[in-house]
């Protein structure tokens, strides 16, 4: 019997065990899921009451999470120690497989394709992305960028690309999906890290963190139209799911911009926690949740009157999320 076949086996053995001993029906509310870097955990929050519900213990070092609601699942990247990724069933919040990727070294950005049948990851120490199925964990091929420290990725909604932010070499890698080849790199500045698709795939915003700005790439043209600086330590961006809002985290500045994606214009620059590092945004588009990693929190930010109005303590670590919409 060859290892994949043992692999598949096993994967499906624990996922039958799973769910016969969950105990408790899924929450009827979104949820919010945080990696905690610092304690090695996933902490599920309920995004309507800000409760923290569960506590999921992963492998060493979890930066990165993504969720495929139609499988009940989340994956995680365990950036440190054994390189791995967990897989969490969200009904039963339990880890049901970590899925060891043996000589692919340093697992951080993680993005499903459109349809969900991949999982693409990046994997800094091979200067590659890593096709995974998500079914059963198991690694497939690797897609090789060159570049170095490639960080953070993001799929287009026609499934056609995946573009890569490559922290040491100051810019981004374009991906054909069609043929999982190279088309090429862009600059973009010193320190390029956070990488987020408007939602219809014309726009790639790109942070420069070493250089203070964001970088705008025209997706058709693939030329950068528009640089313009946001202070402190640009980490992170995420547009909001309506198109309308791009939200910035300055880790240094212990800041977020907000800014107006069609005009470019800054609407307003919150203060949040130490070190904000991740950001998610809610499925309707009114709340921004930030990452505090040196103070154990989640800001919350109300997008209409740009104001925290909620502090959610959890970890020591908190960085990447994923927000689940619960549908009613």
């Amino acid at each position: 019997m060859n290892v994949s076949l043992l692999r598949f086996l096993y994967f499906y053995l624990v996922l039958a065990c799973a769910g016969a001993y969950a105990q408790e029906a899924p929450s009827s509310n979104n949820i919010l899921l945080v990696a905690d870097k610092v304690e090695d955990a996933v902490y599920f929050v309920n995004a309507d009451t800000l409760e923290v519900e569960s506590k999921v213990e992963v492998g060493r070092g979890p930066h990165e999470i993504t969720v495929l609601p139609q499988l009940n699942r989340a994956y995680v990247t365990n950036y440190e120690g054994s390189p791995s990724v967990s897989i969490i069933d969200t009904n039963s919040r339990r880890e049901i497989y970590r899925s060891n990727l043996r000589r692919l070294d340093r697992p951080h950005g993680i993005v499903p394709s459109h349809d969900g049948k991949w999982l693409y990851i990046t994997v800094e120490a091979n200067l590659a992305v890593l096709q995974m199925d998500p079914r059963n964990g198991e690694p497939l091929q690797t897609i090789e960028t060159g570049q170095r420290f490639t960080h953070m990725v993001v799929a287009s909604p026609d499934g056609k690309r995946l573009y890569t932010s490559n922290l040491g070499s100051g810019n981004i890698s374009v991906i054909d999906l069609t043929s999982n080849q190279l088309i090429q790199h862009i600059e973009t500045g010193n320190g390029t890290e956070g990488i987020a698709l408007t939602p219809d795939g014309t726009e790639l915003w790109i942070t420069n963190r070493a250089s203070d700005t964001v970088s705008i790439l025209n997706t058709e043209s693939l030329e950068v139209f528009e640089t313009f600086t946001v202070e402190g330590f640009p980490i992170r961006v995420e547009i909001s799911p309506d198109g309308r809002m791009a939200v910035v985290s300055s880790a240094e500045a212990g800041e977020v911009t907000i800014i107006d994606v069609s005009t470019k214009r800054t609407l307003a620059r919150v203060g949040v926690g130490e070190f904000p590092v991740g950001v998610e945004i809610s499925s309707d588009s009114q709340r921004a949740f930030i990452g505090n990693s040196r103070s154990g929190s989640i800001s919350v930010i109300d997008l209409r009157s740009y104001q925290v109005t909620n502090l959610v303590k959890l970890g020591r670590g908190p960085d990447g999320m994923a927000y689940l919409a619960i549908k009613r």
